[in-house]
């Protein structure tokens, strides 16, 4: 008899990021319905957080001595730790069949140096590759890898995968471009799209639009408290341009880290209006979504979750995969980068989608079904290649 398949989804899960959650989320609903009967575990950054949350096995990604020990560690270039967590990963990942990562931006470097996610990725990648385990990428993001042993781990990593498909065509382009031959493939969209998405809460006749504001702890791909300054003041300055105009306006967090930039700009408005911006996981971010009649946003799955429930949107990108979002869902206009971003394009921005509202809404509602629809035709593949991964012994 043939015992069950293995899978091990890794990536960024329990870190606080709700895109990251959401996408592990998607993978296991989507593993549940195709392959019901195998055995699923996680590799994350909070092991404890993601058993809780979504009922499965969990393991680090990566450990840390604490105390004496962490400062002995420092002093010997943390040696001891990666030879440590080397072993682990070969451990771990010897009892599994297939490594999958699900989703989000694996490939790039964003507030990272190359000693953090990079040399994560590239680890596990190649300790599955050494120990038979197939390795999987689907719909991940690419682009851009600033430090070069960043994009030596990544590029390695990429290249011990038996499958790759990316969630846009620059993020393709982006990792053939530095060396991985991507003839093979396919470009399905953020993965999220498959996630079930809640009712819509239509406006009533009369009643003023609803602004979700996305508010982000953004310093700039390279951390400068400057640039975050600068960002959440025009963001300021934006609610109180549409709540003078009569809207009302729903603040948003895509990280649990946002809440100290939702206290800031509660901070610069200096009221007592209760906006929100509390939410704790993408479901509570996507019924804000559903309330909202347009989304403003700079974490990509806030924009996905607009997207979602039909919304038009407005981006504040940090990254190509933003600008390339937005074209997809047929609102490519309405992007710009969010350095120092022009705060009077952000309201036209605003006011071209205000005053034609039913024209951008059914535009989005017709791309993303679409993209939807290419997500889904594009799992057969995937399972294609988990289903018949050797059973290791």
């Amino acid at each position: 008899m043939t015992r069950p398949l293995r899978i091990a989804l890794i990536g960024g899960f329990g870190g606080g990021n709700f895109g990251n959650d959401a996408s592990l989320k998607t993978a296991l609903g989507r593993i549940a319905a195709k392959l019901p009967d195998a055995q699923v575990a996680v590799i994350g950054v909070n092991a404890k957080a993601v058993t809780e949350r979504f009922g499965v096995p969990a393991f680090r990604i990566t450990r840390r001595p604490l105390g004496a020990m962490r400062l002995l560690d420092l002093l010997l270039l943390r040696l001891p730790s990666s030879l440590l967590n080397w072993a682990l990963a070969f451990w771990f990942i010897r009892s599994f069949d297939v490594l999958l990562f699900p989703g989000t931006g694996i490939f790039d470097d964003y507030r990272t140096g190359p000693m953090g996610f990079p040399a994560r990725v590239f680890r596990w990648s190649v300790a599955a590759k050494l120990s038979g385990v197939r390795v999987i990428f689907q719909s991940v993001g690419a682009g851009p890898i600033i430090n070069p042993l960043s994009r030596f781990f990544l590029k390695t990593a990429a290249r011990c995968a038996v499958a790759r498909s990316y969630r846009d065509a620059d993020s393709k382009a982006f990792m053939q471009s530095i060396g991985v031959d991507e003839r093979n493939s396919p470009v399905a969209p953020d993965i999220v799209f498959a996630l079930p998405t809640p009712a819509r809460r239509e406006r009533a006749e009369g009643d003023p639009l609803t602004i979700g504001v996305g508010v982000m702890a953004y310093r700039g791909w390279r951390i400068d408290e400057r640039l975050g300054d600068d960002y959440l003041e025009k963001l300021a300055r934006f609610i109180r341009y549409v709540e003078g105009r009569g809207c009302r306006v729903r603040l948003i967090v895509g990280e649990r880290s946002d809440k100290r930039a939702v206290a800031r700009v509660n901070a610069l408005l200096a009221d007592e209006v209760d906006r929100g911006g509390a939410q704790n996981n993408f479901t509570d971010v996507m019924a804000e979504a559903a309330g909202s009649d347009v989304v403003l946003g700079s974490r990509f799955h806030v924009l996905i979750a607009g997207l979602k429930l039909g919304r038009p949107c407005i981006s504040l990108n940090y990254g190509p995969k933003h600008a390339q979002l937005m074209a997809e869902a047929g609102i490519g206009e309405f992007a710009q980068d969010a350095d120092r971003f022009d705060y009077d394009l952000l309201v036209r921005h605003f006011e071209t989608i205000a005053a034609d509202l039913p024209r951008y809404e059914n535009i989005v509602r017709e791309r993303v079904g679409q993209m939807r629809e290419r997500l889904l035709a594009a799992e057969g593949e995937l399972f294609a290649q988990i289903a018949t991964a050797k059973r290791r012994a």
